[in-house]
């Protein structure tokens, strides 16, 4: 699910929504029923900044810059356009009707009108705030020029400024001269009213003629104010003119009236006429009603609120420069804020500058501080929802002066936020009243763009660092969470490390899967001593005994030998590079051809044995008895296909023959579910032969029928001297696997040996005891188990004593081959031991201290048994050491956390302490890194007790089996003390 998709699902669905619109950060949402949301959830959601309830149901989700495109988003879901009440489809009655009831069963209902207001104020400016942004920008552009002399004082309408500076301040004046048209059509949208007929309304008192009847008027007082009035209709009525550019509370109070007119004549007058007469007689009434009362009230209520503003910053500009950024973090939540802005542009009207930005500029920059304060604690923190928010917001609040962001986005989710903005933002107007306050002779949004803005730069820019920098390092360093919060961050961080842990190990164990499933040298030189020991004359003597039991030779592995692959299904033959997924065709899996088949059945292409069978049905690996590995994965991306349209008919370790069934397929369900049918057939051990090719038949001739050639492979040339022609007879090499050790050939020394029945072959018991000893047959040689079979369990040696070729092989190789980087498993315990059907192993204890049982372990993560099971060691030593031989899969740099896959098949992880991770190191000194070969007793990490627990961590330390799926039971093997290498979890593998 999409983030639209889920806020929607979050809010309610659909049918919950009454009501959608955007302002410049927020989604604003009109709900039937907003009681039962869960913000956490809300807020949990990528790109979604905070979320704020209100009354009358209404529910806000702050976004950010992208809101817009999130909003055509949501508004473009099935279930918007389908069943959503957004729509603009209602049950009964008009859109407002609806609105209404809904706010009045609000939990706070008899405040709902003075949310309204608010709402009314807010959604008349926010359509417009990037106009009035763009313009603040050219306007500093201005300031700039102004300050460094390049032009004359632009603020001043007396100043002669050049043609192309005259165009250049035009270009920001058209945006504050016509800002009352723009409010009055936001306004009458908001109200319901036809957002044209209060343009046109409040368009007649703009225009120049208005103005110019001003010739006619005579002078009066009128609050100690000089007004122009002009008498009209017999000199009965007084038509008072003003100068209505840039006014804004004329349009908001025309608007006002206008919205209930337009309803109440939408009521009373026929639908089939009232395109014509609701706007004739609307604009009838209000034309003269804001001409004569409305547009006079406005200008006389805006003035009156500005001069009670000047008197308070006339009488003390220290207290007006503290009072306002105080006020403000208290004023934006609600949307108070909105009536200052409006008295702003009011005073540059008519007093030629502004005195309130000045200190709204100490709120705005205490308020950006403590967002940058909030980032640098969730990069340090590695909080990566928290950090994207902070940068989001921190960016549009220093480059465009928005503070919804940060405050919705962060502010007011965490109270102790608050009290460090506060102190930023008198700090910051104590600078400014110290300084005998600011002023600005236009409107800007206070960012760092528009510091030339303002009348004293020096002062302005040491204010608000001042309240910037005061903010950050408060929240720095006394934080913006609690205990509490501090602690469940953490947890959330822990929680990632181990599955970053987990994951790693379960990397690590499908490369080591990848790795068993292709044989190496030593499987190579294993088999060549083996042919060569069949020439001699004991060989020879015993092999009429045998050659029913006799494993066929790895021809393809031949000197120069040349090897062909059959197609496994009919079809066209596709090159590799054109396979539609990157993975195969940049031969990361393996080398050979696709197939795109016209046949519904995959059989095999040779005999061979079933290594890997899928349950989907969508991929088989086949090691074939000439020791060349495949793969054949039909269709790319079918394994989303849960096997459906597969019939399987092998399993893993089943036998195969040259065209036996593999599976069959629907190639309709495949294609109708969108995925493509190509077949790569891909060679997966590659690096044993000299080349693997597209065969060259199907270079002039792609279609291709089962068992025809698609991949030639070509063995490597000889070494050392060895016969260069397939089928030449090796020569002697009759020796004993003590003697292949001594030599060096530890991997040949695994199955050089194949004298009489029941002799030791590298440490394999067939039919007899083990290499170096002398247990009665049937007892149990490490590696492998009673009777010789292997820890697979497909070596076997026969009642009678004599073993198979193949089963003492395979037991040598079991017993005592190379690991998959070459070399040999350590103390004996052959790899996979933990596995063989039945064995129980025991894991000793990495550092000395008390066992703790896992449900007691001190976090949910490691209690639960989510990342493994064990138990948890409140260690009483210091150094942690590793529990058995094997290879280091991960090593953290901050010392805090290891994971060992052990040669016996288990894999481990060691969490020293809880949250650790915290101290970034501190107090760790590790001796390993990932990838390293550790055997018993090798020391993984030295830690100070001191330090973890004076920063009040907790030191037990969990140790866990992350793979126990492949395990019958993981249980806990001791209680109380236990020292270095003592056991303390038992192990035990399937039956």
């Amino acid at each position: 699910m999409n983030a639209p998709a889920e806020i929607l699902a979050s809010i309610g669905g659909a049918d919950n929504v009454e009501n959608l619109t955007h302002c410049a950060t927020r989604l604003r949402f009109q709900l039937h029923d907003n009681s039962g949301i869960d913000e956490k959830q809300v807020e949990s959601i990528p790109g979604v900044m905070g979320a704020v309830s209100q009354s009358g149901n209404r529910y806000q989700v702050v976004i950010g810059g992208a809101v817009e495109s999130v909003y055509n988003d949501i508004m473009a879901l099935p279930e918007m356009k389908e069943g959503g009440s957004a729509t603009g489809t209602q049950k009964s009655g008009s859109n407002a009707d609806v609105k209404s009831a809904a706010k009045e069963k609000g939990p706070r209902g008899r405040f709902t009108w003075l949310d309204s207001f608010f709402d009314f104020l807010g959604d008349s400016f926010r359509p417009i705030l990037g106009s009035l942004l763009g313009a603040s920008l050219i306007i500093t552009f201005m300031a700039l020029m102004g300050t460094l002399g390049v032009i004359g004082n632009w603020a001043d309408p007396r100043t002669e400024l050049s043609p192309t500076w005259q165009f250049i301040n035009l270009c920001w004046r058209c945006v504050f001269y016509f800002l009352p048209l723009m409010v009055a059509y936001n306004a009458s949208k908001k109200l319901g009213a036809d957002p044209w007929i209060g343009f046109a309304v409040m368009a007649v008192v703009m225009l120049p003629g208005f103005t110019s009847l001003g010739q006619y008027a005579t002078h009066l007082t009128f609050a100690g104010s000089e007004i122009n009035v002009v008498r009209l209709f017999g000199g009965h009525l007084p038509l008072t003119i003003f100068d209505y550019g840039s006014q804004v509370f004329p349009p908001l109070l025309m608007a006002a009236v206008l919205g209930p007119l337009y309803k109440l004549l939408k009521n009373i007058i026929s639908p089939n006429v009232q395109l014509i007469f609701v706007p004739f007689l609307s604009m009838l009434i209000m034309i003269p009603l804001t001409a004569f009362l409305i547009g006079p009230l406005g200008v006389y209520a805006g003035a009156g609120l500005a001069n009670g503003l000047k008197a308070v910053n006339d009488f003390s500009p220290f207290i007006f420069a503290i009072l306002i950024p105080m006020l403000y973090p208290f004023m934006v939540p609600l949307g108070l804020h909105w009536p200052l802005n409006a008295i702003m542009l009011l005073n540059i009207q008519t007093l030629g500058f502004d005195f309130i930005q000045g200190p709204m500029g100490a709120w705005n920059f205490a308020c950006f501080g403590a967002t940058a304060g909030v980032l640098f604690l969730s990069v340090r923190d590695r909080d990566v929802t928290m950090r994207q928010t902070a940068t989001g917001a921190l960016a549009a609040g220093l480059l465009g002066g928005i503070s919804e962001p940060s405050l919705y986005g962060i502010h007011l989710r965490f109270k102790r936020i608050y009290p460090r903005i506060l102190v930023g933002c008198f700090l910051g107007g104590l600078v400014q009243g110290i300084g005998g306050g600011l002023t600005t002779n236009a409107f800007v949004f206070t960012s760092l763009l528009t510091i030339p803005a303002f009348s004293n730069i020096p002062l302005y820019a040491i204010s608000i660092a001042v309240a910037f920098f005061s903010s950050m390092l408060l929240v720095v360093f006394f934080d913006y969470r609690t205990a509490d919060e501090r602690a469940e961050a953490a947890k959330v961080r822990a929680t990632e490390d181990a599955d970053q842990a987990a994951e790693g190990a379960r990397k690590a164990s499908a490369e080591a899967h990848k790795a068993e499933l292709r044989a190496d040298d030593a499987e190579a030189r294993a088999d060549q001593a083996e042919q060569r020991a069949a020439t001699t004359t004991v060989a020879a003597e015993r092999a009429a005994q045998v050659a029913t039991a006799v494993a066929p030779a790895r021809t393809a592995l031949a000197p120069n030998a040349v090897t062909q692959i059959a197609s496994p299904v009919a079809g066209y033959v596709v090159p590799l590079d054109k396979v539609p997924d990157p993975v195969f065709a940049k031969g990361t899996v393996g080398l050979g051809v696709g197939i795109d088949p016209t046949g519904d059945t995959i059989t095999s292409p040779g005999d061979g044995k079933i290594i890997v069978a899928q349950d989907t049905g969508h991929a088989f690996g086949i090691k074939l008895d000439n020791g060349i590995e495949l793969l054949i994965h039909v269709g790319i991306d079918t394994v989303n296909l849960g096997g459906t349209g597969f019939d399987v008919h092998v399993a893993r370790g089943d036998r195969v023959t040259t065209g036996d069934v593999l599976v069959r397929f629907d190639r309709k369900v495949i294609e109708s579910a969108g995925y493509s049918m190509i077949t790569p057939v891909l060679v997966t051990n590659p690096r044993k032969f000299a080349s693997v090719t597209q065969a060259p038949a199907t270079l002039s001739s792609a279609l291709v029928a089962p068992g025809d050639t698609i991949i030639t492979v070509t063995a490597k040339p000889p070494k050392d001297g060895a016969a260069a022609a397939p089928g030449t007879p090796p020569a002697p090499a009759h020796r004993s696997a003590a003697q292949a050790v001594a030599a060096g050939d530890s991997k040949a020394g695994a199955s050089a040996s194949t004298e009489a029945p029941g002799s030791s072959v590298g440490g394999a018991s067939v039919g007899g005891a083990a290499a170096g000893g002398s247990p009665a047959p049937g007892s149990t040689v490490p590696g492998v188990s009673a009777h010789g079979v292997s820890a697979h369990g497909d070596a076997q040696a026969s009642p009678q004593g004599t073993g198979t070729a193949d089963g003492a092989r395979r037991a040598a190789t079991t017993a005592g081959a190379a690991d998959s980087s070459g070399s040999a498993a350590a103390s004996g315990a052959a790899p996979g031991s933990a596995l063989v059907a039945g064995a129980v192993t025991e894991i000793g204890s990495p550092v000395a201290g008390r066992v703790v049982a896992l449900s007691d372990v001190p976090d949910p993560v490691f209690s639960k048994g989510i990342v493994g099971l064990g138990v948890g060691i409140d260690p009483t030593g210091d150094t942690i050491t590793s529990p058995g031989d094997g290879k280091i899969i991960v090593a953290q740099d901050t010392g805090h956390a290891f994971g060992i896959k052990l040669d016996n098949g288990i894999e481990l992880l060691i969490h020293v302490g809880i949250d650790t991770v915290n101290l970034g190191g501190t107090g760790f000194d590790v001796h390993v890194a990932r990838g390293d070969r550790v055997t018993t007793g090798d020391v993984l990490v030295r830690f100070d007790r001191k330090v973890i627990e004076s920063a009040g961590y907790s030191m037990i330390t969990p140790v866990l089996v992350t793979n126990p799926r492949k395990f019958a039971s993981v249980t806990q093997a001791a209680q109380g003390a236990v020292t270095p290498g003592e056991g303390i979890i038992t192990v035990t593998a399937k039956q």
